[in-house]
């Protein structure tokens, strides 16, 4: 058996292992993911998961960021809609 001048299961000298990446918050994902499928409950999610990440450490915070951006881009877009519906309705009404 060969002789190695350290340990091969440990990381070579000058190096440290710094352990495994902390996980990413779930409620994290789970914005991203409703922010498309129902806008109000991915920006929810997403405000609290940035406060879970602020107390846990773990990763995601862009994607709650995402989720809370795009919840309330999609919110105003389905407001802006209704009101364009609602003067096209009025006018073709005669309001």
């Amino acid at each position: 058996m060969a002789q190695y001048p350290y340990d091969p299961t440990q990381p070579p000298p000058g190096q440290y292992y710094s352990g495994p990446p902390p996980p990413t918050n779930t409620m994290a994902i789970l914005a991203i993911v409703f922010a498309f499928v129902f806008s109000p409950l991915g920006i929810v999610f997403g405000f609290i998961a940035r406060s879970q990440i602020r107390q846990t450490g773990e990763q995601g915070d862009g994607l709650a960021l995402a989720g809370i951006i795009v919840g309330f881009i999609s919110i105003a877009f389905v407001v802006l809609a209704f009101i364009i519906f609602l003067g096209a309705a009025s006018t073709v009404v005669g309001y």
